[in-house]
């Protein structure tokens, strides 16, 4: 009688694990049992296999560790770090660090475990690495938006490298602003004045800073522009000079000098001299300071010419009045160019008698003198001496000369 083959498939077995089986034969007499049989089921890929961990180690590299599966379903040929789906590590250890990272860029880690049945991927652990200094912050855009005032604006840096904490706006180095904001509306500029914009960004690392804007305010019209200095330099000539406005506004294009309303200069100096004036006289000044956008001027400063010689002074006027007496009158000098301090009348004969001793009397009363003398002809002369003092003296031949100091109301006086 041949052998009749019977077979039983044992299923749900764990894999890549050893089982022994006998087998019993039995009639209504009994049973036999068989000799043991052991054999072991087949590799499979591996189950129970946890997430990696991570451990931040600065701000480019972070260490990874990972334990066995719990059911390695075989022989483990070799365990595979992915970083962001991308091999960076195929091996048997259980470690790894993971370097050239970029600073505090969220990562995907990923443990692969293999047989010879094939891999079986765990959970993914998120992680950064640490933060560094930021990087890469662009200028600021400014935009003029008047003659006091801009905009500021401004991007994150490219590579943060960290958590942006906070924003420093300086204009010329001089912070103006701490925001958390990307833009700022700077109203305490000046017109017509050039400023360097530079932001800094800080993370829990520190700042950086941005390259620097440049932008100039648009110009107004100067403001304080103080009065000329004046010098008087003679009867007919005046220095004037002036300082620069105190908040020009913008650049000065032009300086104007006036006297009065006349215009006697013009141009970029700081100083002029104004001739050609009148002596003895007072003269007002005023300076103007322009920019592109309006003028200013100045309060007035007012100087006085030094005194000159009398100009316009005419021939005395002569009647006489009875035997050996002349009335001589004269007028002031159509130009006194100064204050009249006294009046000289020179006598001198006309003919050539050399008498000279008849001179009997000389009254002063204001502007007309008598004089009182032989009943010959005469020749007078009235001239105008600036200095003070009384001098009697013969001058030539036959000539007498009478100085005396008058006011301008002087009383009657005899000599």
């Amino acid at each position: 009688m041949s052998a009749t083959l019977v077979q039983y498939v044992d299923d749900g077995l764990t894999p890549y694990t050893y089982y022994s089986y006998t087998l019993s034969a039995c009639t209504i007499a009994g049973c036999t049992r068989s000799g043991r049989s052991i054999a072991r089921t087949s590799e499979h890929t591996p189950s129970a296999l946890l997430p990696p961990v991570t451990k931040v180690l600065n701000s480019t590299a972070v260490q990874v560790t990972w334990t066995s599966p719990a059911q390695p379903n075989g022989r483990i040929t070799q365990y595979d770090l992915l970083v962001n789906s991308t091999l960076v590590y195929s091996g048997l250890s259980t470690t790894y660090v993971v370097t050239d990272l970029l600073p505090y860029v969220l990562y995907e880690f990923v443990i692969r475990a293999c047989t010879s049945a094939g891999c079986t991927d765990s959970q993914s652990t998120l992680s950064r690495p640490d933060e560094a200094l930021p990087s890469d912050l662009a200028a600021p855009s400014v935009q003029v938006t008047g003659t006091r005032s801009t905009e500021v604006s401004w991007s994150p840096p490219m590579k943060p490298n960290g958590i942006i904490t906070a924003y420093e706006l300086r204009r010329n180095d001089t912070l103006v602003q701490l925001t958390t904001n990307t833009w700022f509306l700077d109203y305490d500029c000046m017109p017509g004045t050039s400023y360097a914009y530079y932001v800094r960004a800080y993370n829990s690392k520190g700042g950086v800073n941005s390259p620097t804007t440049f932008a100039t305010t648009f110009s107004s019209a100067p403001e304080g522009v103080s009065t000329p200095n004046l010098t008087v330099l003679s009867s007919s000539a005046v220095a004037a000079s002036w300082h620069a406005p105190i908040s020009p506004n913008g650049k000065v294009v032009n300086y104007t000098l006036y006297q009065a309303d006349r215009i006697v200069y013009t141009g970029l100096s700081m100083s002029t001299v104004v001739s050609g004036l009148s002596p003895w006289t007072i003269y007002s000044f005023r300076v103007s300071a322009c920019t592109q956008s309006g003028c200013a001027r100045s309060l007035e400063a007012q100087a006085k010419t030094l005194e000159a010689s009398p100009t316009g002074l005419s021939s005395p006027r002569l009647t006489a009045v009875a035997v050996g007496q002349v009335l001589v009158k004269w007028t002031a000098p159509q130009s006194p160019n100064g204050v009249i301090t006294r009046y000289d009348l020179h006598r001198r004969l006309h003919s050539n008698d050399t008498d000279t001793t008849g001179l009997l009397r000389a009254m002063f009363s204001q502007n007309i003198i008598s004089f009182a003398a032989k009943a010959t002809i005469h020749q007078t002369n009235l001239g105008r001496i600036m200095h003070h003092g009384v001098d009697n003296s013969v001058i030539g031949d036959g000539q007498k000369v009478i100085k005396k100091r008058l006011n301008q109301n002087i009383g009657t006086k005899s000599i």
